[in-house]
C-alpha cells in the first residue's frame, strides 16, 4: 500500500485539486446560509414569542435542526416559529444530507477509490535519474544494501518482477522499477545507460542472462553475487565486471573463528599490509592483566581494536581486564603478529572443529580447515561424497546423540551453518548445553535473528545480509572488501582541518568517536603508516578507522564540535 501521505497527496493535484475549489465553495455556501438561519432564528424568538438568544444559541440550534438531531431544549411554540422550523429541517436534509454527501463522493471518493485501482507501481524511473545503482532482486541482503546506498547519498532502483513486493517496497518510498530484471525493456525504463552500476542479485542462471542483456545494450559494469562457486567461470565469460562468491566468503569467515590457534590461524582480513585477526585468551601469559599492563602496543607495534566477549565488543579501554576465553581484535603486520603470538605464549595445540550442515557454506568453511591443518567433523542429514566416512557423523544435528556420536565434548569449536535460522538458533542452545567451554561460530541468514543466535549462546555470529551488503559497497567505491564483524565496519576519513598539526595522541579520535585509528595515508597515496601516539596529523591525511556505524555515520559532526 502507498503511505498515508501519497494518499493525501492524491487530493492536491490534477483534478482533485480543482474539485477542492468547489467543496470549498460549498462549504461557504453552507456556513452563509446557517449564520442566516441564526439570525432569523432569534428575530422570529424576539417577535413571535418575546424571547432573545445569543448568536451562538442561534447557531447551535440551526445546526441541530438542519441535522435532524432535534434535542428540544430550544423549540419554537408559535406556528410560525414551527412551519420556520420545519423549513430549516427540510433545506438541511437537502444541503447536508443529500447533496454534501452526493458531491464528496462524486467529486472525490469515487475518483480515489478508481485511481487506486488502477493504481500500478512505477515502470521507470525519472528521467533526470542518472549515476545510479539499479539493484535486480529484493531479498534481505538488498534491503541492508540500500539502507547502506541511502546514506551514503547513492541514487538506486529495484528492478522487481512481482508485482506484489513492487507494490510493497513503492509504499515504504524506495525506488523500485516493476518489471521482469533481464528484459531490455525494463533495462531501458531504468535508465540503464546512465547508471553506475548493475548489482545482479537473482539466481546464478539469471544473473548470467542480465550480464548478457546489459552487455548488449551499454558498458555499465555488472557486480554479480555467486550462489555456486562452480558456475563462477560462466559469469566471467558472460562478462562480470566482479563475482562476489558469497556464502563461499561467508564459510571462510565463519571458519577463522571457530577455532582457538594463535593470531595467524585467525587472520580475519586485510588491508594493504595491514592484517586484521584475532587471538583467543586460552591459558596464554596475557589472561588477568589488564590491557594498559599487558604493554601489548609498547611490546609489539599492533593497534588493539577492542575485546570480545561472548558477542560484546567491548572497546579498548586500559582498564580492561583480558579474561579466560575472550578474544583481543587487533590490526597490525605479519611481523607485529608474531610478536604478539610470542608474547602471549600462543601454540597450535590441537583442535577439533564440528561443522554442523555441509552446504556451500560448510563446504567452504571446511577448505578453509583443511588448509590450516584443522581437524574437523561434519554433522549431516546425508553423508557428503566428496568427504572421507569417518570424519561425518550421518544424522539430525539437533538430536543430542549425534552431536555425541561426533564428539562434541572433545571439540574445541562448532560451527553452526544450516540455511534455517530458527534451526541455528536451536543448535547453538544444544551446544552450549552439552559444551559450556566450546567456541560457537553461528550464521545468520536474516540480520534480526543476531540477537537471538547471540542470546542462544554463540561466540560469533556472522551474517550473510552483512557480509554482502559491505562487501558490495565496497565493490562500488572502489574499497578492498575488507568485513570484520557484526557491526564492526572499516571506514577512510580525511583528516579535518581542526586536526591539522594534533598528534594521534592529542586527536582523542576513540574517546570523541568511539572509532579506533588503525593506520594513516599520507596526501600522495604513500604506504599505510600504522596510528602510532606520536604521529603527527596533516590536512590532506586520510585516516583508516574501525568502529561501530554510529562512528563512521558521525565521525565529521563529532570533530565539528
Amino acid at each position: 500500500m502507498k503511505t498515508i501521505a501519497a494518499e493525501l497527496a492524491y487530493f492536491l493535484q490534477g483534478r482533485a485539486r480543482q474539485n477542492l475549489k468547489l467543496l470549498a465553495g460549498y462549504s461557504a455556501f453552507l456556513l452563509g446560509l446557517i449564520l442566516i438561519y441564526a439570525w432569523l432564528f432569534d428575530m422570529l424568538m424576539l417577535r413571535l414569542e418575546g424571547r432573545h438568544f445569543s448568536i451562538i444559541s442561534g447557531i447551535y440550534w440551526t445546526i441541530t435542526a438542519m441535522t435532524t438531531l432535534g434535542y428540544g431544549d430550544i423549540t419554537f411554540q408559535s406556528d410560525g416559529g414551527r412551519a420556520f422550523s420545519a423549513f430549516v429541517t427540510l433545506s438541511g436534509v437537502v444541503f447536508l444530507l443529500v447533496f454534501l454527501p452526493f458531491g464528496v463522493i462524486t467529486l472525490f471518493l469515487a475518483p480515489w477509490l478508481e485511481e487506486r485501482l488502477r493504481y500500478r507501481p512505477p515502470a521507470q524511473v525519472p528521467e533526470d535519474f542518472q549515476d545510479h545503482v539499479l539493484i535486480a532482486g529484493w531479498d534481505p541482503l538488498a534491503r541492508t544494501f540500500v539502507a547502506g546506498l541511502q546514506a551514503r547519498n547513492i541514487p538506486y532502483a529495484v528492478l522487481e518482477a512481482d508485482y506484489d513486493t513492487a507494490l510493497r517496497l513503492d509504499g515504504q518510498r524506495i525506488q523500485v522499477v516493476h518489471g521482469i530484471p533481464t528484459d531490455p525493456l525494463t533495462l531501458r525504463n531504468a535508465r540503464v545507460e546512465k547508471a553506475r552500476a548493475v548489482i545482479a542479485n537473482i539466481s546464478d542462471t539469471e544473473n548470467v542472462n542480465l550480464i548478457l542483456t546489459v552487455r548488449s545494450l551499454c558498458p555499465v559494469p555488472v557486480i554479480t553475487l555467486l550462489d555456486d562457486p562452480g558456475r563462477r567461470k560462466f559469469m566471467d565469460l558472460a562478462g562480470a565486471r566482479e563475482v562476489v562468491p558469497l556464502k563461499e566468503v561467508l564459510g571462510r569467515y565463519l571458519a577463522v573463528r571457530s577455532t582457538t590457534r594463535g593470531a595467524f590461524a585467525h587472520v580475519v582480513d586485510s588491508y594493504g599490509g595491514l592484517l586484521f585477526a584475532e587471538l583467543p585468551l586460552h591459558g596464554c601469559d596475557l589472561v588477568g592483566r589488564t590491557l594498559e599492563t599487558s604493554h601489548i602496543r609498547e611490546a609489539t607495534g599492533v593497534s588493539v581494536i577492542g575485546v570480545w566477549e561472548r558477542g560484546r565488543l567491548l572497546p579498548p579501554d586500559p582498564e580492561t581486564v583480558l579474561e579466560e576465553g575472550a578474544v583481543l581484535l587487533f590490526a597490525g603486520t605479519a611481523e607485529q603478529l608474531e610478536a604478539l603470538e610470542q608474547m602471549a605464549g600462543a601454540t597450535d595445540g590441537a583442535d577439533r572443529v564440528l561443522i554442523l550442515g555441509y552446504g556451500t557454506v560448510g563446504r567452504s568453511a571446511v577448505a578453509f580447515l583443511q588448509k590450516n591443518d584443522v581437524d574437523y567433523r561434519i554433522v549431516d542429514l546425508e553423508a557428503p561424497g566428496d568427504v572421507p566416512a569417518h570424519l561425518v557423523t550421518e544424522g539430525d544435528a539437533c538430536n543430542e546423540g549425534i552431536l555425541n556420536a561426533a564428539g562434541i565434548m572433545e571439540a574445541k569449536g562448532a560451527i553452526v551453518t544450516t540455511n534455517d535460522d530458527g534451526a541455528n538458533v536451536f543448535l547453538t542452545l544444544v551446544c552450549r548445553q552439552l559444551n559450556p567451554t566450546l567456541r560457537i561460530v553461528a550464521r545468520a541468514n536474516r540480520e534480526e535473528n543476531v540477537a537471538e543466535l547471540y542470546a542462544a549462546g554463540a561466540d560469533f555470529v556472522v551474517s550473510l545480509v552483512s557480509v554482502g551488503a559491505t562487501i558490495l559497497l565496497n565493490v562500488l567505491e572502489g574499497k578492498e572488501s575488507t568485513f570484520l564483524t557484526e557491526g564492526v565496519y572499516i571506514f577512510w576519513r580525511p583528516v579535518p582541518d581542526n586536526l591539522d598539526g594534533h598528534t594521534v595522541a592529542q586527536a582523542r579520535l576513540r574517546a570523541r568517536t568511539g572509532a579506533t585509528l588503525v593506520a594513516v595515508r599520507g596526501a600522495e597515496d604513500e604506504p599505510l603508516v600504522q596510528g602510532r601516539p606520536d604521529l603527527v596529523l596533516r590536512t590532506g591525511m586520510s585516516l583508516l578507522l574501525v568502529g561501530p556505524p554510529e562512528a563512521e555515520e558521525g565521525f565529521s559532526q563529532v570533530l565539528k564540535k
